[in-house]
């Protein structure tokens, strides 16, 4: 059981959520698949900075994470180890998100 709350604290992250979407805009507008593919092989913590880092160093145009992102996904790879961290930053980059429009209200 605790293995489930762990994994949740993880996936519900602001930060994953935030390295999650960045992602995802790399992946679907840049065609940036390279840092998907280096994502899933970051098996130590020392690879998922290196992936992390050279994620950031491309610096694509409306993509940045929020500055105390980083500091926070590290702490949860060093909490939890990086295959927990990358499995919910992928599934969140890899989720569509579409804007969903309700009557009368065009933010979702």
């Amino acid at each position: 059981m605790k293995e489930l709350a762990s994994l949740y604290e993880v996936y519900a992250n602001d930060a994953v959520r935030d390295f999650g979407d960045c992602l995802r805009i790399a992946i679907f507008r840049e065609n940036d698949f390279d840092s998907l593919t280096r994502m899933g092989h970051a098996e130590t913590p020392q690879a998922f900075a290196e992936v992390v880092t050279q994620l950031l160093r491309r610096n694509y145009k409306g993509w940045l994470p929020k500055n105390e992102s980083l500091p926070s996904v590290m702490k949860l790879v060093d909490d939890y180890g990086p295959k927990l961290v990358r499995a919910a930053i992928v599934s969140h980059a890899l989720t569509w998100k579409e804007k969903i429009e309700k009557k009368g209200d065009s933010s979702v």
